[in-house]
């Protein structure tokens, strides 16, 4: 019979497999980050499951990162009773409502949302297309080459050389004018972006648009957020922006190119059903979900 227990430092280094690498690094401060629950499920003291999560302090709600129960022990009701458990710590901590964000394409994915289900979280919603490919392949496409060519009024620059006057001038845009939804101000993602094809576009003087991207492994790409102006939308001055930067990504021989493309921007999730998918070596999506704790 497996046991459940909220997991403590003594024991999280025996758990952290059983996560995302990207928050076992959280898992080894469990004990002194009080916002941070793990329960944890073993059997005859060896690890076999973790539910994990966060208590988001400025408004009471709760983050559920991930769920996870070895392969020899599921089906067994052991994922139910994790996620149960966890629901049940955040109540208690005064926690009003979770959240869950998840990758469909995975070979647990229906498990997980047969959970959910069972679980009476509310039926998961698309939120972001995420998109995988290869530099050279995608810059094959003909609308690539088409756009690559911009007028003389046009020019593209390295976004670290933007001066301080334009950073200015974009601030002020974002406040007075609200032109720039506010997940595709270029500012706050320019902490350790890809100086190699991170690039803005000029048009008559002006900068109306940028790709900012960041290197998250030696061979792969991720293109963070894009933006141009709505007038200029229309003209396909963003694809030139994206063939630029395919360009300096595959002069650099970086083979790898991940981006993801929230659906509330409709047009272009379209683009990329329509056009892109031949080009790609897959299109998943992001969904969500959330449970209201009573």
């Amino acid at each position: 019979m497996y046991t459940l227990n909220i997991l403590k430092d003594s024991t999280a280094a025996k758990y952290e497999n059983l996560t995302f690498p990207s928050f076992r690094y959280f898992l080894r401060n469990i004990g002194s980050e009080k916002s941070l629950i793990a329960i944890a499920a073993s059997y005859l003291e060896q690890p076999i499951g973790l539910a994990f999560g966060e208590i988001k302090q400025n408004d009471n709600s709760g983050e559920v990162y991930s769920i996870f129960v070895e392969p020899q022990y599921r089906c067994t009701g052991i994922g139910t009773s994790l996620l149960i458990r966890l629901e049940e710590e955040l109540r208690g901590r005064g926690c009003t409502k979770i959240n869950l964000v998840y990758m469909t394409g995975k070979p647990t994915t229906l498990a997980l949302e047969r959970l959910l289900e069972k679980c009476n979280w509310t039926p998961p919603q698309p939120r972001m297309l995420v998109c995988k490919g290869n530099a050279e392949t995608i810059m094959e496409a003909n609308w690539m080459k088409k756009y690559s060519r911009l007028p003389s009024s046009y020019s593209i620059f390295p976004w670290v050389e933007i001066t301080k006057q334009e950073r200015e001038i974009i601030q002020e845009q974002m406040k007075a004018q609200s032109l720039i939804a506010k997940n595709l101000t270029p500012f706050q993602y320019e902490k350790h972006l890809e100086p190699l094809n991170s690039l803005g576009l000029r048009y008559q003087g002006q900068v109306v648009g940028w790709v900012i991207n960041h290197r998250i492994s030696l061979d792969t790409i991720r293109y963070t957020c894009s933006f141009v102006r709505e007038d200029l939308q229309k003209m396909g001055r963003v694809i030139s922006l994206y063939s630029e930067a395919g360009k300096r990504q595959v002069k650099a021989k970086i083979p790898n190119v991940i981006w993801t493309t929230p659906f509330i921007h409709k047009p272009m999730v379209d683009f990329i059903k329509h056009r892109w998918t031949p080009y790609l070596t897959s299109i998943t999506e992001t969904r969500g979900t959330i449970k209201e704790l009573k």
